[in-house]
């Protein structure tokens, strides 16, 4: 391990200055201190790289469990949300079969990760030893690139209208009604065509400044850029002890400290938002179920406020003891994709989410993760997954990201549209020179 003396911002403005065919991975907790997130990992120049898409989701599975188990490797990955179709043995509706479709897993591997820890406010290179002093001189020799941020605006849609919206809202409700389902996240994508001079790396300088998230991430995959402001953890790993933190609930901050607090207190006391993060809790508790041992299952927090710079939401806590033997397989086929982004039950939910939503939902709601192995990289073993919401994927000149929102029996539609476009907030914000100065259709 070496230390260097870099702030976070500084270490973030090198490398984004990295050369474009630099495969590049950052996952920043951007000092927001959530549920203990308190690092900035990064990863240049990997010794392996996957990108995944087997018809047998088993396939991945297997390689995924040989990969992480590297004891001199680390992981930064992502899985697509069409993954868990797999999983679940879903047929998609609608394919992507472009030529830039979303894998199913993204996979880089590390000897050498770069690592500041925002509680102590060190940065330091760990890693292969022959390796680490290269990679403290990249640091050191990149000159930071101080672009001209554009004023120009991304030409912005969505892949459906209000009207038809509000349609898939009732007939979700139609579905509850039968017994289908409880609640179903129902999402819309956004689709924005980017200027010519407004660059993956200045969209995410631009989130990560107005809308810091404890999972954000910064990916440079072989043909496109993932940029996530994610604010839930989906799972993680602490030795034996797993943790999932459900989010659920949610409203826009105020323009004043009166309108936050009227803001803050109707999220805290609507029934209607209560029930449908509870209504996850337990599913949740059912998925950890699978690979936890019998009666370590518990609620450590329930309906918590969490403040962001846009939003307030509610999220909720559950731990459980891992049984012994499990693998990384194990894991995701028991959790994956996430309840609080399909609802419950999964699979019913899972199939209406299908049958529903005009366009697969790519890396979307699926998840971003890193696994590091113990002894190898100064900061212990270490397992962990954000929910890729609040992400996009830049191809080309476009970028793509799903919105939504949990659809309950007592939701009101129009009230539910507009949820959607407060969490577009930060990824807006982001590709327009004002906010939502281009109406979507």
């Amino acid at each position: 391990m070496q230390e260097i003396d870099i702030s976070a911002n500084r270490l973030i403005s090198i490398l984004l200055s990295l050369p474009e065919p630099e495969k590049l991975c950052i996952l920043d907790s951007c000092g927001v201190g959530h549920l203990g997130s308190h690092l900035l990992i990064a990863g240049i120049s990997p010794v392996e790289t996957y990108e995944l898409s087997y018809d047998d989701p088993e396939q991945t599975l297997a390689l995924l469990d040989e990969r992480l188990a590297d004891p001199n490797l680390a992981a930064i990955f992502t899985i697509s949300y069409g993954f868990g179709l797999k999983l679940h043995k879903i047929h998609p509706k609608i394919k992507d079969n472009s030529a830039f479709s979303e894998p199913d897993v993204f996979l880089a591997l590390f000897d050498c990760l770069i690592i500041h820890d925002y509680d102590s406010r060190k940065t330091f290179v760990s890693g292969n030893t022959q390796k680490i002093q290269q990679i403290a001189e990249i640091l050191s020799d990149t000159e930071v690139i101080k672009s001209e941020i554009t004023t120009e605006n991304a030409l912005v849609n969505s892949n459906i209208s209000k009207t038809e919206y509000l349609a898939c809202i009732e007939k979700i409700k139609d579905f509850i009604r039968s017994g289908d389902t409880y609640q179903t996240n129902l999402t819309r994508q956004i689709r924005a065509d980017l200027p010519a001079d407004l660059a993956p790396d200045q969209i995410f300088y631009r989130i990560r400044r107005n809308h810091p998230a404890p999972f954000a991430a910064f990916l440079r995959r072989a043909d496109s850029t993932v940029i996530s402001a994610s604010p839930e953890r989906f799972i993680q790993a602490c030795g034996q002890t797993m943790r999932t933190s459900p989010v659920k609930g949610t409203r826009p901050r105020g323009n004043t400290g009166d309108e936050d607090a009227e803001l803050r207190s109707e999220l805290l006391n609507s029934e209607k938002d209560r029930a449908e993060n509870t209504m996850i809790v337990d599913l949740l508790r059912n998925d950890l179920g699978r690979i936890c041992e019998y009666g370590s299952v518990e609620v450590e927090k329930l309906c918590d406020l969490e403040e962001h710079p846009s939003l307030f939401h509610l999220v909720s806590t559950i731990i459980g003891k891992l049984r012994e033997g499990m693998k990384y397989s194990d894991i995701l086929k028991a959790v994956f994709p996430c309840g609080s982004i399909t609802g419950a039950p999964k699979l019913s939910t899972m199939q209406i989410i299908n049958e529903l939503e005009t366009a697969p939902r790519g890396l979307s709601m699926g998840a971003i993760g890193y696994r590091i192995p113990g002894g190898s990289f100064s900061i212990g073993e270490s397992f962990d997954m954000s929910v890729a919401i609040r992400t996009m994927v830049v191809r080309g000149r476009e970028a793509v990201f799903n919105v939504g929102g949990g659809i309950v029996i007592d939701s009101d539609p129009e009230s539910e549209y507009d949820e959607s476009f407060v969490k577009a907030t930060a990824l807006l914000d982001a590709v327009l020179s004002s906010r939502f100065s281009v109406p979507l259709r």
